[in-house]
């Protein structure tokens, strides 16, 4: 049995490791884990309803880590080294692209420990997003890269990762967990209703709730769409965005927000945000996961971002960028009366399965 120290930190994570959680459960490819915590994420909303929704085991390890991003990167270090010491394991598995991501993988690297990368090979080339230098130097440091598209493999041989190239490392397109994930909870897609003018609105990214004047310009562009359109905009507000839009609008911000047409929702876990996804004709986010999930919910989306590690959503117009607050009221126009027939069909990540190819994949790589 080989043991892998399964590294974890936010939301997104739960949903990727909760798919392979349950093929290393059925110990049917030699493979377990120990699961860290990192603390990134720590809130019962952003944290603890994900574990239970999921159906996950509660974490081995749980570190204890500073908010401020500087000090909780070396702790997050030093608590995954240690863990690494104390463990024992045969690799270190990260995912994504968050700072728990790049903690992990220094660990590993310094602890002399293979690395193992789920969703390698993402690209938004923006070097000032922080998952964007978190997905390259992790990529570099990594001994297995398992990438969700055929496309995240090209780019790592576009920059000299893969096999032939660096011997002993394994890069292969294995599919997306987080469609192993929607399957299992969410089952198939819907049909849009067609009378809905739901939309599914998340904001969070420094760039657009750091800056009072670029979150006010939001803000403002989301109630210009929703008096032209007539939308009905469900937001669940993470808590980087709730105390940038009590700066903003005071103390009585949500309320005032509902009087907008602005449905004020607590983070959300993720049964809730399936259901909602169900529900709207059309998702706004600056979230990196969203994006695909409306995609496997066959629902278009807005970017609000000036760029996206998912560049074939873009290729297939299952999602198009809003770079600026002044394009979303057009943009979100054209997307209510764009077709979309065929546009989610496309085969992009991979079958549903991608935890039970994962494993395989592992098995055959520790047996070399």
């Amino acid at each position: 049995m080989k043991t892998l120290l399964t590294v974890i930190g936010a939301r997104p994570q739960w949903i990727k490791s909760s798919a392979m959680s349950r093929v290393f459960n059925t110990n049917a490819h030699g493979l377990c884990e120990h699961v860290v915590h990192t603390g990134q994420h720590v809130s019962s909303d952003m944290s603890e309803v994900f574990f239970q929704e999921l159906g996950m085991n509660e974490p081995g390890t749980r570190l204890q880590v500073d908010s401020d991003v500087s000090l909780r990167m070396g702790q997050m270090m030093h608590g995954i080294s240690e863990s690494i010491g104390r463990v024992k394991p045969d690799a270190v598995l990260v995912y994504g692209d968050t700072d728990s991501t790049l903690a992990g993988a220094w660990a590993a690297s310094r602890s002399g420990v293979p690395l193992i990368h789920m969703e390698a090979g993402l690209r938004s080339f923006d070097r000032a997003m922080p998952e964007e230098i978190n997905r390259i130097l992790t990529d570099q440091l990594s001994d297995v890269l398992l990438c969700p598209s055929h496309a995240a493999v090209q780019q790592l041989q576009s920059e000299g990762i893969y096999t032939d190239c660096r011997p002993g490392v394994l890069v292969q397109a294995s599919g997306d967990l987080m469609l192993d994930t929607a399957r299992w909870i969410g089952g198939a897609p819907t049909p849009v209703i067609p009378t809905s003018k739901k939309v599914l609105l998340t904001l969070h990214r420094p760039s657009n709730v750091d800056d009072p004047d670029q979150l006010h310009r939001w803000i403002d562009a989301i109630r210009s769409s929703i008096k032209q359109h007539g939308f009905h905009v469900i937001f669940p507000v993470h808590p980087r965005t709730a105390h940038a839009l009590k700066k903003v609008f005071g103390s009585e911000w949500s309320t005032q927000m509902r009087t907008w047409g602005i449905d004020v929702q607590p983070p959300a876990g993720y049964v809730q945000m399936t259901d909602w996804l169900k529900e709207v004709v059309a998702v706004w986010t600056d979230s990196g996961g969203l994006q695909k999930e409306a995609f496997f919910f066959h629902r278009p989306a807005l970017v609000l971002r000036t760029t996206t590690e998912w560049t074939e959503l873009l290729d297939v117009g299952a999602t198009e960028l809003c770079k600026d607050p002044a394009e979303l009221v057009e943009r979100s126009s054209g997307m209510l009366h764009r077709k979309y027939k065929g546009v989610f069909e496309t085969d992009l990540f991979g079958d549903g399965h991608a935890a039970e190819h994962i494993a395989e994949a592992l098995q055959a790589w520790f047996q070399k």
